[in-house]
């Protein structure tokens, strides 16, 4: 997906989305369904067709190709990670979820963006369960202060001695 911008994506979602609906698309549809002026639209869904993420002949359907059905698919799969990240860790309010999950795709560039998925999947993944830095993280977030255990760590930190760290043996 380097060769999509935050533009393009757009774009390359809206017509999914469509197609998702209608089984194809046309650059009118994609225009109304983004508020955006035919003109631009038109750029955008050429582009994307020469590089091979729909297929599209002047004033026909727009149809995905398997190359652009692969970056909608990890697309929709980095959103979905970063909204549980957001919700289940960092305990956003869910009605701010999902606008904060784009912002942070689209501030990011994409080598950040993709180490910053890659570790959030990797925590999800890991067979240590649930690290206790998270729940004492959620504690934090949800009474404004450190958790006992975790103010005796940071002491025991600034002797270089974490090896009781969170209750740690």
């Amino acid at each position: 997906m380097k060769d999509l911008t935050q533009s393009l994506e757009k774009y390359l979602s809206a017509i999914n989305e469509l197609i998702d609906l209608n089984t194809a698309a046309r650059v009118k549809d994609v225009a109304a369904s983004l508020a955006i002026g035919m003109a631009s639209t038109s750029e955008a869904v050429k582009t994307l067709a020469s590089r091979g993420y729909i297929n599209y002949q002047p004033y026909g359907i727009i149809t995905m190709t398997s190359k652009g059905k692969k970056a909608v698919q990890k697309k929709m799969e980095r959103h979905r990670i970063i909204c549980d990240f957001l919700e289940k860790v960092l305990m956003m309010a869910p009605e701010n979820v999902e606008e904060s999950a784009k912002n942070i795709e689209f501030s990011m560039t994409e080598d950040v963006l993709q180490r910053f998925v890659d570790y959030i999947t990797f925590m999800q993944c890991c067979s240590c369960k649930e690290p206790k830095w998270i729940k004492s993280f959620q504690y934090f977030i949800q009474e404004g202060k450190m958790q006992e255990k975790c103010l005796k760590c940071s002491k025991a930190k600034e002797r270089f001695d974490n090896s009781k760290c969170c209750g740690c043996s």
